[in-house]
């Protein structure tokens, strides 16, 4: 994991000094920078994702007229396009 972090830093600071003009007395304290900020980052501490509360309840999401997204509430005549556009989701994913 230590070796990733490594190679991840020196992609991070070499693509940084490519297109920034930086001292070089200054390129140690980047390096440390990045470097800790990644391995600050690598420890995922987050709580588990709490389950999301329809907009509306199940039953009354689907009418003869419309679709209403789970997501959002929103009314919609197809719901596949605007998940995508709207929320970012594929149909498996929603």
């Amino acid at each position: 994991m230590a070796d990733d972090i490594k190679a991840l830093t020196t992609k991070i600071v070499v693509a940084y000094l490519g297109g920034t003009a930086l001292a070089a007395t200054e390129i140690p304290s980047l390096i440390k920078s990045v470097y800790s900020t990644l391995a600050t980052t690598d420890n995922p501490a987050s709580a588990p994702a709490e389950r999301q509360q329809p907009a509306v309840s199940v039953k009354r999401s689907v009418t003869p007229d419309y679709i209403v997204c789970l997501e959002c509430g929103d009314r919609q005549k197809m719901l596949k396009r605007h998940l995508l556009t709207g929320h970012g989701l594929t149909a498996d994913e929603y």
